[in-house]
Protein backbone atom coordinates (compact mmCIF):
# COMPACT_ATOMS: atom_id res chain seq x y z
CA UNK A 1 0.00 0.00 0.00
CA UNK A 2 2.83 2.42 0.89
CA UNK A 3 4.57 1.72 -2.42
CA UNK A 4 1.33 2.45 -4.22
CA UNK A 5 0.86 5.83 -2.51
CA UNK A 6 4.51 6.84 -2.99
CA UNK A 7 4.31 5.92 -6.67
CA UNK A 8 1.19 8.04 -7.14
CA UNK A 9 2.88 10.97 -5.39
CA UNK A 10 5.96 10.72 -7.62
CA UNK A 11 3.82 10.64 -10.75
CA UNK A 12 1.81 13.64 -9.57
CA UNK A 13 4.94 15.72 -8.80
CA UNK A 14 6.74 14.78 -12.01
CA UNK A 15 3.72 15.50 -14.17
CA UNK A 16 3.14 18.87 -12.54
CA UNK A 17 6.83 19.77 -12.97
CA UNK A 18 7.00 18.80 -16.62
CA UNK A 19 3.60 19.89 -17.88
CA UNK A 20 2.22 22.10 -15.16
CA UNK A 21 -1.23 20.95 -16.16
CA UNK A 22 -3.83 19.39 -13.87
CA UNK A 23 -5.46 17.38 -16.68
CA UNK A 24 -2.19 15.69 -17.63
CA UNK A 25 -1.62 14.69 -14.02
CA UNK A 26 -5.06 13.12 -13.76
CA UNK A 27 -4.58 11.21 -17.02
CA UNK A 28 -1.32 9.73 -15.74
CA UNK A 29 -2.92 8.72 -12.44
CA UNK A 30 -5.89 7.18 -14.27
CA UNK A 31 -3.57 5.02 -16.39
CA UNK A 32 -1.80 3.81 -13.24
CA UNK A 33 -5.11 3.06 -11.54
CA UNK A 34 -6.21 0.92 -14.49
CA UNK A 35 -3.03 -1.14 -14.14
CA UNK A 36 -3.71 -1.53 -10.42
CA UNK A 37 -7.22 -2.82 -11.17
CA UNK A 38 -5.74 -5.41 -13.55
CA UNK A 39 -3.36 -6.40 -10.76
CA UNK A 40 -6.35 -6.82 -8.41
CA UNK A 41 -7.98 -9.12 -10.96
CA UNK A 42 -4.82 -11.27 -11.14
CA UNK A 43 -4.58 -11.38 -7.33
CA UNK A 44 -8.21 -12.56 -7.17
CA UNK A 45 -7.53 -15.34 -9.69
CA UNK A 46 -4.73 -16.73 -7.46
CA UNK A 47 -6.94 -16.31 -4.36
CA UNK A 48 -4.87 -13.52 -2.81
CA UNK A 49 -8.07 -11.80 -1.76
CA UNK A 50 -6.73 -9.50 0.99
CA UNK A 51 -4.21 -7.83 -1.29
CA UNK A 52 -6.74 -7.70 -4.11
CA UNK A 53 -9.20 -6.05 -1.71
CA UNK A 54 -6.68 -3.48 -0.48
CA UNK A 55 -5.60 -2.70 -4.02
CA UNK A 56 -9.18 -2.01 -5.12
CA UNK A 57 -9.87 0.28 -2.15
CA UNK A 58 -6.65 2.21 -2.70
CA UNK A 59 -7.67 2.68 -6.33
CA UNK A 60 -11.13 3.82 -5.24
CA UNK A 61 -9.75 6.41 -2.79
CA UNK A 62 -7.45 7.89 -5.44
CA UNK A 63 -10.14 7.82 -8.16
CA UNK A 64 -12.45 9.71 -5.84
CA UNK A 65 -9.82 12.38 -5.18
CA UNK A 66 -9.40 13.05 -8.93
CA UNK A 67 -13.13 12.51 -9.59
CA UNK A 68 -12.58 9.79 -12.18
CA UNK A 69 -15.97 8.06 -12.51
CA UNK A 70 -14.65 5.54 -15.05
CA UNK A 71 -12.10 4.15 -12.59
CA UNK A 72 -14.67 4.26 -9.79
CA UNK A 73 -17.25 2.11 -11.58
CA UNK A 74 -14.51 -0.39 -12.60
CA UNK A 75 -13.30 -0.55 -8.99
CA UNK A 76 -16.83 -1.25 -7.76
CA UNK A 77 -17.05 -4.07 -10.32
CA UNK A 78 -14.02 -5.72 -8.71
CA UNK A 79 -15.40 -5.10 -5.21
CA UNK A 80 -18.72 -6.78 -6.07
CA UNK A 81 -16.81 -9.99 -6.92
CA UNK A 82 -14.65 -9.88 -3.77
CA UNK A 83 -17.65 -9.27 -1.51
CA UNK A 84 -19.52 -12.14 -3.20
CA UNK A 85 -16.59 -14.53 -2.63
CA UNK A 86 -16.83 -13.87 1.11
CA UNK A 87 -20.64 -14.10 1.05
CA UNK A 88 -21.15 -10.43 1.91
CA UNK A 89 -24.43 -10.16 -0.02
CA UNK A 90 -25.53 -6.64 0.90
CA UNK A 91 -22.10 -5.16 0.20
CA UNK A 92 -21.87 -7.01 -3.13
CA UNK A 93 -25.29 -5.79 -4.34
CA UNK A 94 -24.50 -2.26 -3.11
CA UNK A 95 -21.24 -2.32 -5.10
CA UNK A 96 -23.13 -3.27 -8.29
CA UNK A 97 -25.61 -0.46 -7.66
CA UNK A 98 -22.63 1.91 -7.40
CA UNK A 99 -21.34 0.62 -10.75
CA UNK A 100 -24.58 1.64 -12.48
CA UNK A 101 -24.63 4.94 -10.56
CA UNK A 102 -21.19 6.04 -11.77
CA UNK A 103 -21.35 4.65 -15.32
CA UNK A 104 -24.79 5.88 -16.44
CA UNK A 105 -23.64 9.39 -17.40
CA UNK A 106 -20.29 8.39 -18.92
CA UNK A 107 -19.62 8.54 -22.63
CA UNK A 108 -18.18 5.01 -22.67
CA UNK A 109 -21.53 3.66 -21.45
CA UNK A 110 -22.70 4.17 -25.03
CA UNK A 111 -20.15 1.51 -26.05
CA UNK A 112 -22.29 -1.65 -26.21
CA UNK A 113 -19.34 -3.92 -25.42
CA UNK A 114 -18.59 -2.02 -22.20
CA UNK A 115 -22.26 -1.98 -21.31
CA UNK A 116 -22.43 -5.74 -21.88
CA UNK A 117 -19.49 -6.30 -19.50
CA UNK A 118 -21.27 -4.24 -16.81
CA UNK A 119 -24.45 -6.30 -17.09
CA UNK A 120 -22.32 -9.47 -17.03
CA UNK A 121 -20.71 -8.31 -13.75
CA UNK A 122 -24.18 -7.70 -12.33
CA UNK A 123 -25.33 -11.19 -13.41
CA UNK A 124 -22.23 -12.75 -11.83
CA UNK A 125 -22.77 -10.89 -8.54
CA UNK A 126 -26.47 -11.76 -8.28
CA UNK A 127 -25.76 -15.43 -9.12
CA UNK A 128 -23.01 -15.67 -6.47
CA UNK A 129 -25.54 -14.30 -3.97
CA UNK A 130 -28.22 -16.86 -4.97
CA UNK A 131 -30.48 -14.36 -6.76
CA UNK A 132 -30.90 -16.43 -9.91
CA UNK A 133 -33.90 -14.70 -11.50
CA UNK A 134 -32.21 -11.30 -11.40
CA UNK A 135 -28.94 -12.87 -12.56
CA UNK A 136 -30.68 -14.34 -15.63
CA UNK A 137 -32.21 -10.94 -16.48
CA UNK A 138 -28.83 -9.18 -16.43
CA UNK A 139 -27.11 -12.00 -18.34
CA UNK A 140 -29.79 -11.91 -21.05
CA UNK A 141 -29.22 -8.16 -21.56
CA UNK A 142 -25.45 -8.70 -21.69
CA UNK A 143 -25.85 -11.41 -24.36
CA UNK A 144 -28.29 -9.33 -26.43
CA UNK A 145 -25.85 -6.41 -26.49
CA UNK A 146 -23.07 -8.68 -27.80
CA UNK A 147 -25.43 -10.24 -30.36
CA UNK A 148 -26.25 -6.76 -31.68
CA UNK A 149 -22.50 -6.32 -32.31
CA UNK A 150 -22.34 -9.76 -34.00
CA UNK A 151 -19.59 -10.94 -31.64
CA UNK A 152 -18.31 -14.43 -32.53
CA UNK A 153 -19.05 -17.45 -30.32
CA UNK A 154 -15.43 -17.94 -29.10
CA UNK A 155 -15.52 -14.38 -27.76
CA UNK A 156 -18.75 -15.10 -25.88
CA UNK A 157 -17.55 -18.22 -24.03
CA UNK A 158 -17.80 -16.48 -20.65
CA UNK A 159 -21.47 -15.60 -21.36
CA UNK A 160 -22.37 -19.19 -22.30
CA UNK A 161 -20.44 -20.55 -19.30
CA UNK A 162 -22.39 -18.35 -16.89
CA UNK A 163 -25.63 -19.19 -18.71
CA UNK A 164 -24.94 -22.92 -18.32
CA UNK A 165 -24.11 -22.47 -14.64
CA UNK A 166 -27.44 -20.70 -14.03
CA UNK A 167 -29.32 -23.46 -15.89
CA UNK A 168 -27.67 -26.08 -13.65
CA UNK A 169 -28.43 -24.14 -10.47
CA UNK A 170 -32.09 -23.74 -11.46
CA UNK A 171 -32.50 -27.44 -12.38
CA UNK A 172 -32.61 -27.11 -16.19
CA UNK A 173 -30.03 -29.87 -16.67
CA UNK A 174 -30.76 -30.69 -20.32
CA UNK A 175 -30.12 -27.12 -21.48
CA UNK A 176 -27.10 -26.86 -19.18
CA UNK A 177 -25.58 -30.05 -20.64
CA UNK A 178 -26.17 -28.84 -24.20
CA UNK A 179 -24.47 -25.51 -23.50
CA UNK A 180 -21.50 -27.05 -21.65
CA UNK A 181 -20.87 -29.65 -24.37
CA UNK A 182 -20.88 -26.89 -27.00
CA UNK A 183 -18.45 -24.82 -24.91
CA UNK A 184 -16.08 -27.77 -24.29
CA UNK A 185 -15.81 -28.25 -28.06
CA UNK A 186 -14.87 -24.57 -28.50
CA UNK A 187 -12.05 -24.41 -25.92
CA UNK A 188 -8.71 -26.10 -25.22
CA UNK A 189 -7.44 -27.22 -21.77
CA UNK A 190 -5.29 -24.08 -21.72
CA UNK A 191 -8.30 -21.77 -22.03
CA UNK A 192 -8.86 -19.51 -18.99
CA UNK A 193 -12.40 -20.91 -18.55
CA UNK A 194 -11.40 -24.59 -19.00
CA UNK A 195 -11.24 -25.40 -15.26
CA UNK A 196 -14.62 -23.69 -14.72
CA UNK A 197 -16.29 -25.58 -17.59
CA UNK A 198 -14.94 -28.94 -16.33
CA UNK A 199 -16.12 -28.13 -12.81
CA UNK A 200 -19.59 -27.23 -14.11
CA UNK A 201 -19.79 -30.48 -16.08
CA UNK A 202 -18.91 -32.33 -12.87
CA UNK A 203 -21.72 -30.50 -10.99
CA UNK A 204 -24.14 -31.30 -13.81
CA UNK A 205 -23.43 -35.04 -13.80
CA UNK A 206 -23.45 -35.12 -10.01
CA UNK A 207 -27.01 -33.77 -10.11
CA UNK A 208 -27.85 -36.38 -12.74
CA UNK A 209 -26.40 -38.99 -10.31
CA UNK A 210 -23.74 -40.05 -12.80
CA UNK A 211 -20.88 -40.25 -10.28
CA UNK A 212 -18.32 -41.62 -12.71
CA UNK A 213 -18.67 -38.71 -15.15
CA UNK A 214 -18.85 -36.24 -12.27
CA UNK A 215 -15.68 -37.72 -10.74
CA UNK A 216 -13.93 -37.56 -14.13
CA UNK A 217 -14.67 -33.87 -14.75
CA UNK A 218 -13.93 -32.81 -11.15
CA UNK A 219 -10.47 -34.41 -11.38
CA UNK A 220 -9.95 -32.90 -14.83
CA UNK A 221 -10.72 -29.45 -13.40
CA UNK A 222 -8.36 -30.04 -10.42
CA UNK A 223 -5.58 -31.06 -12.78
CA UNK A 224 -6.12 -27.94 -14.89
CA UNK A 225 -5.99 -25.71 -11.76
CA UNK A 226 -2.75 -27.36 -10.60
CA UNK A 227 -1.13 -26.87 -14.00
CA UNK A 228 -2.21 -23.25 -14.41
CA UNK A 229 -1.80 -22.39 -10.70
CA UNK A 230 -4.97 -20.32 -10.75
CA UNK A 231 -8.56 -20.38 -9.39
CA UNK A 232 -7.53 -21.72 -5.98
CA UNK A 233 -10.93 -20.74 -4.61
CA UNK A 234 -12.55 -23.19 -7.04
CA UNK A 235 -10.09 -25.90 -5.90
CA UNK A 236 -11.54 -25.78 -2.35
CA UNK A 237 -14.99 -26.83 -3.54
CA UNK A 238 -13.66 -29.42 -5.99
CA UNK A 239 -11.58 -31.18 -3.29
CA UNK A 240 -14.66 -31.37 -1.07
CA UNK A 241 -16.75 -32.89 -3.89
CA UNK A 242 -14.21 -35.54 -4.99
CA UNK A 243 -13.62 -36.39 -1.31
CA UNK A 244 -17.32 -37.17 -0.91
CA UNK A 245 -17.35 -39.37 -4.04
CA UNK A 246 -14.21 -41.23 -2.87
CA UNK A 247 -15.88 -41.83 0.47
CA UNK A 248 -18.92 -43.33 -1.30
CA UNK A 249 -16.58 -45.49 -3.39
CA UNK A 250 -14.79 -46.73 -0.24
CA UNK A 251 -11.55 -44.80 -0.83
CA UNK A 252 -11.54 -43.50 2.74
CA UNK A 253 -7.86 -42.61 3.02
CA UNK A 254 -7.89 -40.54 -0.18
CA UNK A 255 -11.21 -39.01 0.83
CA UNK A 256 -9.73 -37.94 4.19
CA UNK A 257 -6.64 -36.43 2.55
CA UNK A 258 -8.76 -34.46 0.10
CA UNK A 259 -11.23 -33.12 2.69
CA UNK A 260 -8.34 -32.17 4.96
CA UNK A 261 -6.58 -30.33 2.13
CA UNK A 262 -9.87 -28.60 1.29
CA UNK A 263 -10.30 -27.43 4.90
CA UNK A 264 -6.75 -26.13 5.21
CA UNK A 265 -7.00 -24.31 1.88
CA UNK A 266 -10.46 -22.93 2.79
CA UNK A 267 -9.23 -21.59 6.14
CA UNK A 268 -6.24 -20.07 4.41
CA UNK A 269 -8.32 -18.39 1.70
CA UNK A 270 -11.61 -17.55 3.41
CA UNK A 271 -11.21 -17.98 7.18
CA UNK A 272 -11.62 -14.81 9.23
CA UNK A 273 -8.87 -16.00 11.63
CA UNK A 274 -6.37 -16.48 8.81
CA UNK A 275 -3.39 -14.12 8.86
CA UNK A 276 -3.95 -13.54 5.14
CA UNK A 277 -7.49 -12.34 5.75
CA UNK A 278 -7.10 -10.33 8.95
CA UNK A 279 -6.78 -7.12 6.94
CA UNK A 280 -9.87 -7.99 4.90
CA UNK A 281 -12.12 -8.16 7.96
CA UNK A 282 -10.61 -5.26 9.92
CA UNK A 283 -12.57 -1.99 9.86
CA UNK A 284 -9.66 0.01 8.60
CA UNK A 285 -10.59 1.36 5.20
CA UNK A 286 -10.73 5.08 5.89
CA UNK A 287 -12.54 5.70 2.62
CA UNK A 288 -15.63 3.77 3.68
CA UNK A 289 -15.53 5.29 7.16
CA UNK A 290 -15.28 8.78 5.71
CA UNK A 291 -18.16 8.06 3.32
CA UNK A 292 -20.35 6.87 6.19
CA UNK A 293 -19.40 9.88 8.30
CA UNK A 294 -19.89 12.31 5.42
CA UNK A 295 -23.25 10.77 4.60
CA UNK A 296 -24.26 11.10 8.25
CA UNK A 297 -23.23 14.77 8.36
CA UNK A 298 -24.88 15.40 5.02
CA UNK A 299 -28.07 13.75 6.20
CA UNK A 300 -28.11 15.85 9.38
CA UNK A 301 -27.58 19.01 7.33
CA UNK A 302 -30.34 17.99 4.95
CA UNK A 303 -32.68 17.33 7.89
CA UNK A 304 -31.86 20.76 9.36
CA UNK A 305 -32.43 22.37 5.98
CA UNK A 306 -35.73 20.52 5.53
CA UNK A 307 -36.79 21.56 9.04
CA UNK A 308 -35.91 25.21 8.35
CA UNK A 309 -37.71 25.11 5.02
CA UNK A 310 -40.72 23.49 6.68
CA UNK A 311 -40.85 26.21 9.36
CA UNK A 312 -40.52 28.88 6.68
CA UNK A 313 -43.25 27.21 4.65
CA UNK A 314 -45.52 27.03 7.71
CA UNK A 315 -45.03 30.76 8.37
CA UNK A 316 -45.73 31.55 4.72
CA UNK A 317 -48.79 29.32 4.86
CA UNK A 318 -50.05 31.01 8.05
CA UNK A 319 -49.50 34.46 6.55
CA UNK A 320 -51.26 33.37 3.35
CA UNK A 321 -54.22 32.00 5.33
CA UNK A 322 -54.53 35.26 7.32
CA UNK A 323 -54.23 37.32 4.13
CA UNK A 324 -56.81 35.18 2.35
CA UNK A 325 -59.08 35.50 5.41
CA UNK A 326 -58.89 39.30 5.26
CA UNK A 327 -59.49 39.24 1.50
CA UNK A 328 -62.54 36.97 1.91
CA UNK A 329 -63.89 39.13 4.77
CA UNK A 330 -63.36 42.31 2.74
CA UNK A 331 -64.98 40.72 -0.30
CA UNK A 332 -67.92 39.50 1.81
CA UNK A 333 -68.50 42.94 3.34
CA UNK A 334 -68.07 44.59 -0.06
CA UNK A 335 -70.57 42.23 -1.70
CA UNK A 336 -72.97 42.71 1.18
CA UNK A 337 -72.81 46.52 0.90
CA UNK A 338 -73.09 46.30 -2.87
CA UNK A 339 -76.14 44.06 -2.64
CA UNK A 340 -77.72 46.41 -0.11
CA UNK A 341 -77.02 49.37 -2.38
CA UNK A 342 -78.43 47.51 -5.40
CA UNK A 343 -81.52 46.51 -3.40
CA UNK A 344 -82.16 50.14 -2.41
CA UNK A 345 -81.56 51.34 -5.97
CA UNK A 346 -83.84 48.61 -7.32
CA UNK A 347 -86.57 49.51 -4.85
CA UNK A 348 -86.31 53.19 -5.76
CA UNK A 349 -86.33 52.33 -9.47
CA UNK A 350 -89.45 50.18 -9.04
CA UNK A 351 -91.15 52.91 -7.06
CA UNK A 352 -90.19 55.46 -9.72
CA UNK A 353 -91.48 53.22 -12.53
CA UNK A 354 -94.72 52.52 -10.64
CA UNK A 355 -95.12 56.22 -10.02
CA UNK A 356 -94.59 56.97 -13.71
CA UNK A 357 -97.07 54.24 -14.67
CA UNK A 358 -99.66 55.66 -12.30
CA UNK A 359 -99.14 59.13 -13.75
CA UNK A 360 -99.48 57.77 -17.29
CA UNK A 361 -102.58 55.83 -16.30
CA UNK A 362 -104.10 58.98 -14.92
CA UNK A 363 -103.12 60.83 -18.08
CA UNK A 364 -104.64 58.04 -20.13
CA UNK A 365 -107.85 58.14 -18.14
CA UNK A 366 -108.02 61.92 -18.51
CA UNK A 367 -107.38 61.58 -22.23
CA UNK A 368 -110.12 58.98 -22.49
CA UNK A 369 -112.57 61.20 -20.61
CA UNK A 370 -111.60 64.12 -22.81
CA UNK A 371 -112.24 61.95 -25.83
CA UNK A 372 -115.63 61.04 -24.49
CA UNK A 373 -116.53 64.68 -23.84
CA UNK A 374 -115.09 65.71 -27.17
CA UNK A 375 -116.98 63.00 -29.00
CA UNK A 376 -120.17 64.06 -27.23
CA UNK A 377 -119.66 67.65 -28.39
CA UNK A 378 -118.79 66.51 -31.87
CA UNK A 379 -121.87 64.30 -31.96
CA UNK A 380 -124.05 67.24 -31.01
CA UNK A 381 -122.34 69.41 -33.64
CA UNK A 382 -122.87 66.67 -36.16
CA UNK A 383 -126.53 66.49 -35.26
CA UNK A 384 -126.88 70.24 -35.54
CA UNK A 385 -125.16 70.21 -38.87
CA UNK A 386 -127.54 67.56 -40.08
CA UNK A 387 -130.38 69.91 -39.23
CA UNK A 388 -128.58 72.77 -40.98
CA UNK A 389 -128.08 70.56 -43.99
CA UNK A 390 -131.71 70.78 -44.79
CA UNK A 391 -131.49 74.55 -45.24
CA UNK A 392 -127.81 75.34 -45.95
CA UNK A 393 -125.03 74.52 -48.40
CA UNK A 394 -124.58 70.78 -48.54
CA UNK A 395 -120.90 70.92 -49.55
CA UNK A 396 -119.90 73.13 -46.63
CA UNK A 397 -121.68 70.90 -44.18
CA UNK A 398 -120.04 67.75 -45.56
CA UNK A 399 -116.65 69.40 -45.32
CA UNK A 400 -117.25 70.18 -41.63
CA UNK A 401 -118.34 66.59 -41.00
CA UNK A 402 -115.20 65.21 -42.65
CA UNK A 403 -113.04 67.51 -40.54
CA UNK A 404 -114.79 66.28 -37.40
CA UNK A 405 -114.26 62.64 -38.49
CA UNK A 406 -110.51 63.17 -39.10
CA UNK A 407 -110.20 64.94 -35.76
CA UNK A 408 -111.92 62.00 -34.09
CA UNK A 409 -109.51 59.52 -35.71
CA UNK A 410 -106.48 61.59 -34.64
CA UNK A 411 -107.82 61.76 -31.12
CA UNK A 412 -108.22 57.97 -31.01
CA UNK A 413 -104.70 57.51 -32.42
CA UNK A 414 -103.33 59.72 -29.65
CA UNK A 415 -105.21 57.63 -27.09
CA UNK A 416 -103.86 54.41 -28.57
CA UNK A 417 -100.28 55.73 -28.47
CA UNK A 418 -100.56 56.64 -24.80
CA UNK A 419 -102.17 53.30 -24.02
CA UNK A 420 -99.25 51.43 -25.61
CA UNK A 421 -96.75 53.52 -23.59
CA UNK A 422 -98.39 52.37 -20.36
CA UNK A 423 -99.10 48.80 -21.51
CA UNK A 424 -96.18 48.24 -23.90
CA UNK A 425 -96.52 44.47 -24.32
CA UNK A 426 -100.31 44.18 -24.04
CA UNK A 427 -101.11 44.13 -27.77
CA UNK A 428 -98.14 41.81 -28.46
CA UNK A 429 -99.21 39.27 -25.80
CA UNK A 430 -102.85 39.52 -26.87
CA UNK A 431 -101.87 38.98 -30.53
CA UNK A 432 -99.87 35.84 -29.66
CA UNK A 433 -102.85 34.32 -27.84
CA UNK A 434 -105.56 35.55 -30.22
CA UNK A 435 -104.29 36.48 -33.66
CA UNK A 436 -107.79 36.62 -35.18
CA UNK A 437 -108.91 39.89 -33.48
CA UNK A 438 -109.91 42.88 -35.64
CA UNK A 439 -108.73 46.46 -35.06
CA UNK A 440 -112.08 47.49 -33.49
CA UNK A 441 -111.92 44.44 -31.21
CA UNK A 442 -108.39 45.44 -30.14
CA UNK A 443 -109.76 48.92 -29.28
CA UNK A 444 -112.52 47.30 -27.26
CA UNK A 445 -109.95 45.16 -25.38
CA UNK A 446 -107.94 48.30 -24.51
CA UNK A 447 -111.04 50.03 -23.11
CA UNK A 448 -112.02 46.91 -21.12
CA UNK A 449 -108.47 46.76 -19.65
CA UNK A 450 -108.92 50.40 -18.51
CA UNK A 451 -112.18 49.25 -16.83
CA UNK A 452 -114.40 51.59 -18.86
CA UNK A 453 -118.15 51.07 -18.47
CA UNK A 454 -120.37 50.11 -21.40
CA UNK A 455 -121.80 53.62 -21.52
CA UNK A 456 -118.32 55.22 -21.56
CA UNK A 457 -117.26 52.84 -24.32
CA UNK A 458 -120.34 53.69 -26.42
CA UNK A 459 -119.67 57.41 -26.05
CA UNK A 460 -115.96 57.00 -26.88
CA UNK A 461 -116.59 54.72 -29.86
CA UNK A 462 -119.60 56.73 -31.05
CA UNK A 463 -121.98 53.78 -31.01
CA UNK A 464 -124.96 52.69 -28.96
CA UNK A 465 -124.68 50.65 -25.76
CA UNK A 466 -126.40 47.74 -27.52
CA UNK A 467 -123.69 47.80 -30.17
CA UNK A 468 -121.02 47.72 -27.42
CA UNK A 469 -122.74 44.78 -25.68
CA UNK A 470 -122.94 42.87 -28.97
CA UNK A 471 -119.27 43.63 -29.61
CA UNK A 472 -118.38 42.35 -26.11
CA UNK A 473 -120.39 39.15 -26.78
CA UNK A 474 -118.60 38.51 -30.08
CA UNK A 475 -115.26 39.23 -28.37
CA UNK A 476 -115.97 36.61 -25.65
CA UNK A 477 -116.65 34.02 -28.34
CA UNK A 478 -113.40 34.84 -30.16
CA UNK A 479 -111.50 34.66 -26.88
CA UNK A 480 -113.20 31.27 -26.26
CA UNK A 481 -114.34 32.27 -22.77
CA UNK A 482 -116.86 30.17 -20.84
CA UNK A 483 -120.05 31.55 -19.37
CA UNK A 484 -118.57 31.76 -15.88
CA UNK A 485 -115.36 33.52 -17.08
CA UNK A 486 -115.14 37.27 -16.43
CA UNK A 487 -114.09 39.25 -19.53
CA UNK A 488 -112.46 42.09 -17.56
CA UNK A 489 -110.51 39.66 -15.32
CA UNK A 490 -109.24 37.70 -18.32
CA UNK A 491 -108.10 40.79 -20.28
CA UNK A 492 -106.53 42.35 -17.16
CA UNK A 493 -104.43 39.19 -16.71
CA UNK A 494 -102.76 39.78 -20.09
CA UNK A 495 -99.62 41.91 -19.58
Amino acid sequence: MHKFVVLLLLISISTLTINGQHTSKNDSISRLLKRELEKSKELTSIANYPEAYDTVWNVLITADSIQDSTIKYQAYQRLSVLYSIFNKKEEAISAIDSVFHYVKDLKEYQDLKIRSSIYYSAALTYRMNNKYVKAKEFLKISEQLLDSLQVSIPNKIYIYTEKAHLQTLTGNLIEAERLLNNISQQITPQHEYASIVYSMLGDLYLQKEDKNKAFFFFNKSLKNISEQKTRLGLRVGLLSKVSKINEQLGNYKLAYQQINESKILSDSLFGSKSDRNNRLFEIKDSYRKSIIENNKIKKEQELKLIKAQKEKLNLQLLFSIILIGFIILGAFLGVRLLRKKHAVEKKLAIERINSEIEIKKKELAVTALQLIEKDKVLAEIKKGLNDVKKHKDDDAVEKIKRTIKVSSLKTWKEFETRFIQVNSSFYESLGKKHSNLSRNELKLCALIKLNFSTKEMSQLLGVSTDTVNKARYRLRKKLELQREDNLFTYISSIN
